[in-house]
């Protein structure tokens, strides 16, 4: 069960954070046009 969470928890963060890193390289390519 530990392990499922962890997992979930893994994933969710990554998760979050592709798309932290898209919407910044997307603004940052707005920025430069």
């Amino acid at each position: 069960m530990t392990c499922v969470s962890s997992y979930l928890g893994l994933v969710s963060w990554m998760y979050l954070h592709l798309r932290f890193d898209v919407h910044s390289r997307t603004h940052t390519q707005y920025r430069l046009v």
